[in-house]
């Protein structure tokens, strides 16, 4: 992966936290409704992977949000 891809995955991830955390959800909250294992969500959210376009319409889904606002970053 090379670093214009890495940046972009590690400012989703931040984007998917903060998110989270305005939804008031913890990791494990958030995990557990998009089915998800929390380990896999917190590496999610620290950029160390990235995301099929599938698990990104549950996160937005679940966070109730336009799946655009995701990128609002």
């Amino acid at each position: 992966m090379d670093q214009v891809e890495q940046k972009f995955i590690m400012k989703l991830g931040k984007r998917i936290a903060q998110l989270r955390r305005e939804k008031r959800y913890t990791q494990v909250e958030l995990s557990s409704r998009i089915n998800m294992e929390q380990a896999v969500l917190r590496r999610v959210e620290l950029g160390g992977t990235n995301l099929k376009v599938k698990t990104l319409l549950k996160i937005d889904s679940d966070l109730e949000i336009p799946f655009k606002e995701l990128f609002d970053f």
